[in-house]
């Protein structure tokens, strides 16, 4: 029998997929983790009736009652076999119209993804070199600095303090523009509401970033997947009210979060450079969305008064955990302004505060980072009224 030729098939690939395999970056989720089943391990292992998700960052209340009567619509529709067959819209110009008219920008300065994940990777193909450099927060959103590893960009984080409750203050943007004088990033990651921490940067503080990046030939990208959780009735509170004066800045938001559409992985970037539209249309495939995600995504839109509501529940639920924590002595907390918050245990780290949770029916997440700070701390989702007060009664456990 002739020996098996044995091949390292690892050479075969090019020093982008490489990268991805070897220089992971540790986050929320983890694309080969099958969570169901780890729920059924849990339930067995601890003898659990019900396993509580707090780890994702969703409105674990849904969506709108108007979306879901869209949906049960077309599903119950007699031409659904039609309706599937078909290729989805390819330029969804009245979502885009939609989303231009809430934020006052012009409909082409919109662009679809699947998600927002999506997005984040077609900006770091459409920017990033091997050598460039990134410039990140820490804590922030882990995707930001993988996406941008595999390009073989180099990562310069900007360490938030915890005795500011890890929020931007004028020594980190002194920090900030040392870094851009000296270091010269390509581009700058900013999250807003930040996440893990929900904590939002005001608005005079954003100009201040775009302004200096301006001023050092760098690129901002702002995170706004937490925006609606700020906004108002009567007013978005958005970056993108700064794109009819700054082209260095590529603005994102999705409606997987307050909106309770996760399912249906639609995001978008806003921006005012045509020349960066163009290149971020090179990356993103031909139909970025299903008809059936546009169709729902463009209701959301027609009901955005349900975010009102939303924001109301978050507030009372976040007001019911800041009191119950007080009460606590063991648990320490990072003030938030979306549905996420941190937290940590004294008598924990950040891992074995996991893992006690889990035993009681409670996932929650890790925060990333590699900070010694940031290891004691976990993220919560602030779900539902049910959710929150099984939440604080396993908390009280602990304390003993």
């Amino acid at each position: 029998m002739k020996a098996k030729v044995r091949v390292k098939t690892h050479t075969f690939f090019n020093l982008g997929t490489q990268r991805a395999l070897y220089e992971k970056v540790g986050g929320y989720i983890n694309k080969e983790f099958y969570i169901q089943e780890y729920i059924k391990i849990l339930q067995a292992k601890y003898k659990l009736d019900r396993v509580y998700r707090l780890d994702l960052g969703q409105n674990n209340d849904g969506c709108a009652v108007e979306v879901e009567e869209r949906f049960k619509e077309l599903v119950e529709q007699k031409d659904i076999r039609q309706y599937i067959k078909n290729y989805p819209e390819f330029i969804c110009r009245d979502l885009r119209q939609k989303i231009a008219d809430l934020h006052q920008i012009q409909p082409d300065w919109v662009l679809l993804s699947a998600g927002l994940e999506q997005m984040i990777s077609m900006v770091a193909a459409s920017f990033l070199s091997l050598n460039d450099r990134i410039l990140v927060t820490s804590p922030t959103f882990f995707l930001f600095e993988e996406y941008s590893i595999r390009r073989g960009a180099i990562p310069i984080y900007l360490h938030l303090s915890e005795e500011d409750g890890f929020n931007w203050t004028d020594d980190i943007f002194y920090e900030y523009r040392q870094v851009l004088r000296k270091l010269r990033p390509k581009l700058v990651w900013i999250a807003n509401p930040n996440n893990p921490t929900g904590a939002s940067i005001p608005g005079h503080f954003i100009k201040r970033i775009i302004d200096a990046a301006v001023n050092n030939y760098a690129f901002v990208i702002i995170d706004e997947a937490y925006g609606e959780y700020v906004d108002r009735e009567d007013k978005i509170y958005s970056a993108s009210s700064f794109l009819h004066d700054y082209r260095n800045l590529i603005v994102l938001r999705t409606f997987s979060k307050a909106y309770g559409l996760a399912n249906l992985r639609v995001g978008y970037a806003m921006c005012s450079n045509e020349d960066i539209l163009g290149a971020l249309k090179i990356h993103r495939v031909n139909f970025p969305i299903t008809q059936f995600s546009y169709d729902l995504a463009g209701i959301a839109l027609d009901n955005s008064g349900y975010l009102e509501s939303v924001r109301d529940r978050v507030a009372k639920r976040k007001e019911f955990l800041i009191t119950e924590f007080d009460r606590i002595p063991t648990i320490s907390y990072v003030n938030t302004d979306t549905n996420i918050m941190m937290l940590k245990h004294h008598k924990f780290s950040g891992r074995a505060f996991i893992n006690a949770l889990e035993k009681e029916g409670v996932i929650v997440a890790k925060v990333p980072g590699d900070n010694e700070t940031l290891k004691h701390y976990i993220r919560t989702t602030l779900g539902t009224e049910e959710e929150m007060k099984y939440f604080v009664d396993v908390l009280k456990k602990l304390k003993k």
